[in-house]
């Protein structure tokens, strides 16, 4: 990118280095020699002075460097960019350079004065960028490659590394799945990869690691090679992208610097439903929404009469009484108010050392976070810490040693969950007629003080004040021994190895809670199982690599350069469980504490990987760029006869902004390039949806389970049964991913405009699905290689940089992809829409959502008496306020038909869930010292259902009332509302998908907004700080989205769920250097 420079930073420039080189010079000057300001070195020899004034288009150059070439006699240029310089000789060569300038060299030649005019160094073309196995010219790569630097990372309040590159590469997609502390998102690179799933390769630093691991304050650069020939370099794991994530290491020969950065934050749910505040309201609401549904009412219309009266005055009318020994609760309980904070906190402090001397370099951090969640009580959190150390010795002038160690640890504390129940559903869902204080003793009803303290039974609030929890604690260390070899001129060579230990101890205590019942009978309700389980995970992993690469150019026009290399990884997976019941403490869990059943369990798997490896790059003249990949990998996975497979790839560039044609265009075009790719990539990440165990690692052996028969019993024990093994395919083999991939690549202006397009098509065969057999087999079928998908998609790039004046400057940038997978091959005869939840078949585009399309909502009985009869949707009697479905087929009834494709009845394709049109923003502004950034995100186009019973008014009767279910739900009265009619536990209207509930989940979110301020130097230069910076900052400030009811946009994957709400989060931060 262009380097912008400042007045402001050009005056520090030129401070520190006079600073710089006068010391120098008094060093090397006689003890009590004077004036030793008034040069920074000077030589002696006979010559002439010669002055001049070094400027840009902006205004004098302050701290620009004037040498006579080829001595060190030298100058700084003065805060007016003006230079005197002595002794120089008269065929002297002057050398003028400065920071993001261009050196020039101008010959003295009988000349005194000089008017010297800089222009900015154009470095975007020339910036490097991380490739597997090494790093190329961004000029001179021939692949689909997107790359991001800290800068996007930093000055904000990042609680997730992952979802910190929302946005910003494009077709990098990154889903969060929700704002619960510890959450990881999941990464895609250029959409659907496969029916079975798959996920890109992450590797930081050369090793497999998660994202969610790094501390993103050590993060130097983040890269993604999106095709087969960026990629292919990877071999089998690289089917569907590599994330390629740089740290920051020791640079060279500096003195001691010391960073800290801390952000302090605190965090508001982004979305939140509001429910109705009047008890009464809601107590008539469900009795209506019961009758509505034909099940019984849940109030007594004496209990409401008395809700009321205590709304109307709550002093001299009872909040509850005790009848018959039943318990009416009269009074509004707000379980939101009393668990749900108003905000959570959240800080992170880094601090990180570096330094060295010009033999050894080190670089050394640590990295905290704290993050709070919204609970009051039962308080969940996560915590993380980071820490690391490099260190770099150029041990010889031909060889350079490298050592690097990390440790990670992390730990999650919250509540656990009862009964499968979502703990942030019971929350927020719990009525607000619910007993929601303890019972405390009443003159009224001694008899019952036996339940003091005691919560009503299933209490929100009790479960999470008095419930078990899950937590876990993870150690993760990482080692890596490296050497770097500069063989000869232009051949080096590297070796690494890598070992990680990751321990995960885990564990779930489901601890019993006494409550009261309605009658006043003692009860657990739903926390009635009692145990404690443990479970700690083992993982062993070891990389080694070493390849080596010759880089050379030939008569001036011929680029080569050559790299092979050897791979080999390891990995061992290990778990083991135990879980005992009837716990005696239930505030000690402990295996050993426990009178119950002792069950344990125990698991794992080990995989290896080796390959070989090789590109050639040849460029000829700068303007036609060819590269060739290649990798024969080999993998445990499969059989020993089948386990190896040669991959390639290819690659070629076009610079015809280079041609002699081209000539006229150079005043304002520096680069255009288009690119060409294709390679083949395996899979070795194999998996079938019908597949579960160790079929996952060991695909090619039949696995025998065991179980417990439910029939046989010996002495006091059933008996344990072993299952017959599964049937493998003789067949079975990889699946194969290849790209084609076309590119656009052009700069204009200086480089100020810099754009980018790409256009590919994948297409994944030999998918596994399960075979189709007779079903007189007697078992079932195992997965075979019969399935193919292919996905079609396009980015593009468009960024801006300029500056206005010599104190504002500014940079736009703008990111936009979209992709779109069809199945082109599918083992369904009949081309069914719906085979056990899995719709595939040829045509077949994922995210495809069948279902009805809808004329509006039954204003009658007699209208929905007399229209087609919609009984094969479901046999009820349809009435008014339920839905209208359309006829499509023009037959009898609306009907599934026999749910294909040549007979789907009304059916119709209403909707696709897969994200269209993926875009993101940047708008940067620097001002003098000050700085604001801008950075929003969205989605153009995409569909949900939203198929759980959240959405939904009345879903069952033991749901909170939310407000725009009372509102906007039909009544006769509200003829146009929104929502059908209220059915209580009838779900006539909610278990069909219809278009008039599609939700349209596009959205455009401000996604950070960020403003600084680098202090004045000569301020901080009094406190011994280099540099010192402020800022305040916001994440997930709002969004426009026309998703109903109170759901994050981006939680559409949820299929309506109620999740952990998604944050805003407002921060303060501070960035020191000492």
């Amino acid at each position: 990118m262009k380097k912008v420079s400042f007045d402001f930073s050009r005056r520090v420039l030129f401070c520190a280095a006079f600073c710089t080189l006068s010391g120098a010079s008094a060093m090397a000057a006689p003890v009590g020699s004077e004036n030793l300001s008034d040069a920074v070195q000077i030589v002696a020899q006979t010559g002439k002075t010669v002055k001049g004034v070094v400027t840009d288009n902006f205004g004098p150059v302050p701290g620009a460097n004037v040498l006579v070439k080829g001595t060190t006699n030298g100058v700084i240029t003065d805060i007016d960019g003006n230079f005197t310089l002595t002794n120089v000789p008269e065929g002297a060569v002057l050398q003028v350079s400065f920071i993001g300038y261009v050196t020039q060299e101008i010959k003295v030649a009988g000349q005194t004065t000089f008017n010297v005019k800089l222009s900015e160094e154009a470095k975007a073309l020339e910036e490097v960028v991380v490739v597997g196995y090494g790093s190329q010219k961004k000029v001179n790569l021939t692949g689909a490659v997107g790359q991001i630097d800290s800068k996007v990372l930093e000055s904000r309040p990042i609680t997730n590394t992952a979802s910190a590159l929302q946005g910003t590469i494009p077709n990098l997609q990154i889903t969060n799945t929700s704002g619960e502390p510890g959450q990881t998102a999941s990464l895609n690179v250029r959409g659907t990869t496969s029916i079975n799933g798959g996920s890109p390769l992450v590797l930081v630093d050369g090793v497999e690691m998660s994202l969610d691991l790094v501390n993103p304050n050590d993060i130097a650069n983040v890269t993604v090679l999106k095709d087969a020939a960026a990629s292919a370099i990877y071999g089998v794991r690289a089917a569907f992208g590599v994330v390629l994530v740089t740290t920051k290491s020791p640079q060279k020969a500096e003195k001691v610097t010391v960073n800290y950065s801390g952000n302090f934050s605190f965090a508001k749910p982004s979305i939140m439903p509001e429910f109705i505040t009047s008890q009464s309201q809601y107590a008539e609401w469900m009795n209506q929404a019961c009758l509505n549904g034909s099940t019984s009412t849940k109030f007594k219309q004496e209990s409401i009469d008395k809700m009321k009266a205590y709304e109307a005055d709550s002093r001299n009318n009872p909040e509850y009484e005790v009848i018959d020994g039943q318990l009416y609760y009269y009074g509004y309980s707000n379980f939101k108010k009393m668990m749900i904070k108003d905000s959570a906190p959240t800080q992170r402090h880094n601090l990180n050392i570096s330094g060295g001397n010009e033999k050894t370099r080190f670089y050394t951090s640590v990295g905290y976070l704290d993050q709070g969640g919204l609970y009051k009580v039962g308080d969940d959190s996560f915590k993380q810490l980071n820490t690391r150390v490099s260190v770099e010795n150029q041990t010889t002038k031909w060889l350079k040693l490298g050592f690097k160690t990390l440790y990670n640890y992390s730990t999650q504390d919250k509540p656990f969950t009862y009964d499968g129940k979502d703990v942030w559903k019971r929350v927020i869902y719990t009525t607000p007629t619910d007993f929601i204080t303890p019972w405390q003793k009443d003159a009224r009803y001694p008899e019952l003080d036996r339940f003091d303290g005691m919560y009503m039974e299933n209490n929100a609030y009790s479960l999470l004040k008095d419930g078990g929890r899950q937590k876990y604690d993870r150690h993760d260390v990482w080692m890596t021994a490296s050497a770097d070899l500069d063989i000869l001129k232009g051949w080096k060579a590297h070796v690494d190895f890598s070992y990680n230990l990751n321990y995960k101890k885990s564990s779930s205590h489901s601890k019993p809670i006494k409550f009261f019942d309605g009658s006043f009978n003692e009860t657990y309700g739903r926390t009635g199982t009692n145990f404690y389980k443990m479970t700690n995970e083992d993982k062993n992993y070891y990389s080694f690599n070493a390849y080596t690469d010759y880089e050379n150019t030939f008569a001036d026009k011929h680029y080569l350069k050559v790299m092979i290399g050897f791979n080999q990884e390891l990995t061992k997976y290990s778990t083991f469980n135990g879980q005992r019941n009837d716990i005696l403490n239930e505030n000690l869990p402990s295996l050993s504490l426990g009178s119950g059943i002792h069950t344990v369990g125990q698991n794992g798997y080990e995989w290896a990987l080796r390959g070989g490896f090789f590109r050639v790059n040849y460029i000829y003249n700068d303007r036609y760029l060819f590269e060739v990949n290649g990798r024969y990998d080999g993998t445990s996975r499969f059989p020993s006869d089948g386990r190896f497979v040669f991959l390639p790839s290819f690659s070629g560039a076009w610079r015809i902004s280079e041609e002699p044609f081209m000539q006229g265009t150079r005043s304002w075009l520096d680069n255009l390039k288009i690119r060409a790719t294709y390679g083949i990539l395996g899979n070795q990440m194999i998996s079938s949806r019908d597949w579960s165990g160790n079929t996952k690692y060991y695909p090619y052996i039949p696995f025998m389970s065991n179980g417990t028969s439910q029939y046989w019993l010996f002495g006091n024990e059933y008996a344990t049964t072993i299952n017959p093994g599964n049937l493998v395919s003789a067949d079975l083999t990889w699946e194969k991913v290849s790209t084609l991939n076309f590119g656009l690549d052009a700069s204009f202006f200086n480089q100020r405009l810099n754009t980018s397009f790409d256009y590919y098509v994948r297409t994944t065969s030999d998918m596994l699905v399960k075979a189709t057999l007779p079903e007189l087999l007697g078992t079932d079928a195992p997965p075979a290689n019969t399935a193919e998908l292919k996905t079609r998609g396009w980015e593009f790039t468009i960024s801006w940089k300029d500056r206005i004046g010599k104190d504002f400057g500014y940079e736009l940038g703008f990111v936009l992809s979209d992709s779109q997978a069809e199945v082109t091959k599918f083992d369904n005869p009949t081309k069914a829409i719906a085979i056990s939840n899995k719709p595939w078949y040829e045509g077949y585009k994922i995210g495809d959502i069948w279902g009805f399309k809808t004329e509006g909502l039954f204003q009658s009985d007699e209208e929905a008496a007399n229209w087609h009869n919609q009984s094969a949707i479901k046999n009820v009697q349809w009435g008014a306020g339920d839905i209208k479905i359309k006829d499509l087929d023009g037959k009898e009834g609306i009907t599934y038909g026999d749910n294909t494709l040549a007979n789907h009845g009304d059916q119709a394709i209403i909707g696709n869930t897969t994200p269209r049109y993926q875009y993101g923003i940047t708008a940067n502004f620097t001002y003098k010292d000050f700085y604001l950034n801008m950075f929003m995100q969205g989605v153009g186009k995409r569909d949900f259902w939203p198929g759980d019973e959240a959405f939904w008014p009345a879903a069952t009767q033991y749901y909170n009332a939310q407000k725009w279910h009372v509102y906007d739900s039909w009544t006769p009265e509200n003829p146009n509302a929104y929502l059908p009619i209220a059915r209580a536990t009838d779900n006539r209207n909610r278990g069909v998908k219809t278009d008039r509930y599609l939700q349209n989940a596009a959205y455009l979110r401000m996604k950070n907004l960020t403003f600084g301020w680098n202090l004045p130097k000569q301020w901080i230069s009094k406190v011994f700080l280099t540099n010192a910076s402020v800022y305040v900052s916001g994440e997930n400030l709002f969004e426009f989205s026309k998703v109903k009811g109170p759901y994050d946009p981006e939680a559409a994957s949820g299929n309506g769920v109620m999740l952990y709400p998604f944050m805003r989060t407002y921060s303060f931060g501070i960035n020191l250097t000492f």
